[in-house]
């Protein structure tokens, strides 16, 4: 798999360059069983041990796509249920013990960590830390890291990472939580300046984490790139990468035989005012070990700035529902064909990886004519070619 990739990446253009062959729609869209879960949008996906756990959401009315509603006086749910690709079947699952939506995951040894920032306007929807343990059906709510609504959490090994997303209003401590102790510690500092748009990631022996300078005007009269830095946990040390020709962005790190992959579409120059010479790409790949940066294979001809995950074999990761998704391995991209009509916006559907394959469920369907949201408990997959 090594080798396929590292041809790939050396017949990558640059920023810019014509793109690719013409992409192709591949895989096909089914209906799964309707899961023991009411319409919902928003809930949280994310693989678990080889099942997908869908739990919370909201069943409140919906907010039409890019309007500005008042908070919705329904609580989030707090049910879920496990999905098992291999049986084709659901499973309802214990109630979690708070509400929860848009939360951030880990998964460490089949234990799911969820990190639920909370909800201001709903009592029952607190800041929360919180495992499920598939094997035992059992929820446990763990010490909160501190500063919760403004971090987001990694797996690292045998360990949960909770990092801070910018050092903009200040420079706080990113925590590892020791789940053998339940207790978390600080990790030391990072080499970086401060940052912003943080984000780590996990190699499979390093931590990387991944930011923007902070600068005066990022981006004003050069591009704002990645900037990275690995710590070894058995060492406790860290050491500065190069700095990358990427702009981040768009999609999620992937690791992938000692790589880290973002594949994100696209590109910036800055723009008439302020150009900065080229294009800089949005995404590109990161060989840990030795911090040599490279780029991914060109976009198919026509393809769009959006894409939907990312494929190696037998795992995969999926941030969005439609647009085109890298096969790290044959180093080729394929546009996941449309599930809803030209005349409908689904929103808030929730999707996460099952295998290879891309599970979609509920959201709020929206009829082209402007009409009201109507609430989905419908689950789809696709199947990845």
């Amino acid at each position: 798999m090594l080798v396929l990739l590292a041809v790939a990446l050396s017949a990558c253009g640059s920023a810019g360059s014509d793109p690719g062959p013409p992409g192709r729609v591949g895989g096909t869209w089914e209906r799964l069983p309707d899961p023991p879960l009411s319409p919902r949008e928003s809930a949280v996906a994310v693989p678990a041990g080889g099942a997908v756990l869908v739990v919370g959401g909201s069943d409140a009315d919906p907010c039409p796509p890019n309007a500005d509603c008042a908070a919705p006086a329904a609580p989030l749910l707090r049910d879920g249920a496990l999905y098992d690709p291999r049986a084709g079947t659901w499973e309802r699952i214990a109630d979690a013990p708070v509400g929860v939506s848009f939360g951030s995951t880990a998964v460490v040894g089949g234990d799911v960590y969820l990190l639920a920032p909370g909800e201001p306007w709903e009592s029952g929807a607190p800041p929360a830390f919180l495992r499920y343990r598939t094997g035992d059906d059992r929820w446990t709510r763990l010490p909160l890291p501190s500063g919760a609504s403004r971090r987001s959490i990694v797996a690292a090994g045998d360990r949960v990472v909770a990092y801070a997303h910018s050092d903009e209003f200040g420079v706080v401590p990113d925590l590892v939580f020791d789940p053998a102790r339940r207790a978390w510690a600080e990790l030391p500092d990072d080499p970086l300046p401060r940052t912003f748009d943080r984000t780590m990631a996990w190699s499979g022996r390093e931590l990387v984490l991944a930011a923007h300078a902070l600068v005066p005007d990022p981006g004003a009269r050069e591009p704002s790139v990645v900037i990275a830095a690995a710590y070894d946990a058995g060492r406790g040390t860290w050491r500065r990468l190069p700095d990358s020709e990427i702009l981040g962005g768009g999609a999620r790190w992937f690791a992938h035989e000692g790589r880290l992959v973002l594949a994100a579409l696209g590109s910036a120059d800055g723009g008439e005012v302020g150009n900065w010479g080229r294009p800089y790409p949005n995404g590109g790949v990161l060989d840990v070990e030795p911090g040599r940066w490279s780029g991914l294979p060109d976009p198919p001809a026509g393809a769009d700035e959006f894409s939907a995950g990312i494929v190696a074999g037998d795992r995969a990761d999926y941030w969005g529902q439609q647009g085109w998704v890298l096969d790290a391995v044959a180093g080729g991209w394929t546009q996941v064909p449309p599930l809803d009509g030209d005349d409908q916006i689904v929103s808030g559907r929730s999707v996460a990886a099952a295998g290879r394959d891309l599970l979609g469920f509920g959201g709020a369907r929206w009829p082209g004519d402007g009409g009201r949201g109507e609430l989905l408990g419908e689950a789809w997959l696709w199947r990845a070619p």
